[in-house]
């Protein structure tokens, strides 16, 4: 199954690190660039049945809108790995905004959904708003992209929390490569262990036990 690998860091002083993802080798030694940085804007709606269905069967389930239309993304919402480094399944595909699961786009990431949560209807968790800035990165014999997010956590009546992390995601090559450049950015003051997911963090770190604020 696919799988994702990358290590989240919680990002102290912003403007460091935008300038760090800028310029990589003023600052990450043994790193090569590759390609320009890229900015993008993205909306992410979490969603789950009411009864929290997915979560009780280990997922999260996203709809990403930005310049390409909505996708689906399916994670495990239990992450493995040691030290900074984790793992955990990843499936995406297409979806639409108004139709229920089963009319969807085939994808494994929809057939996943709509076999957990039978023809009960998805809700909306929480929307957060995203301005990602990225950059491709040559580590050893690795890629990492690297991702700077400024986070917004919006609910009916405006912004209600902001934050800003940075993902490091193994595109292709070694975890070790990938370890080696989270010892390196471990090292540095202006960022700090992310020790919750963005779901969580904008839930208030109680994931399984308060879903858009029902006990």
């Amino acid at each position: 199954m696919p799988v994702e690998v990358e290590l989240k860091l919680n990002v102290l002083d912003v403007p460091a690190i935008r300038g760090l993802v800028l310029d990589p080798g003023d600052g990450l030694t043994g790193v090569t660039p590759i390609g320009p940085a890229r900015n993008s804007e993205v909306e992410d709606r979490y969603v789950d049945t009411s009864d929290r269905a997915l979560w009780s069967a280990g997922l999260v389930a996203r709809i990403r809108t930005g310049a390409g239309g909505p996708r689906l993304t399916v994670k495990s919402a239990a992450r493995d790995g040691d030290g900074a480094v984790h793992r955990r399944l990843e499936l995406e595909g297409d979806a639409t905004e108004d139709d229920p699961p089963g009319m969807w786009p085939p994808s494994p990431a929809r057939d996943r959904v709509v076999s957990t949560v039978g023809e009960r209807p998805l809700v909306a968790l929480v929307t957060l708003r995203q301005r990602r800035l990225q950059r491709d990165l040559a580590v050893g014999a690795s890629v990492v992209e690297l991702s700077l997010d400024e986070i917004e956590r919006h609910g009916p009546n405006g912004r209600l929390d902001a934050w800003t992390e940075l993902e490091c995601e193994l595109r292709t090559g070694s975890e070790a490569d990938l370890a080696a450049l989270g010892a390196i950015l471990a090292r540095r003051g202006d960022l700090a262990p992310a020790t919750m997911s963005k779901l969580e963090r904008a839930l208030g770190g109680s994931l399984a036990t308060t879903v858009a604020g029902k006990p």
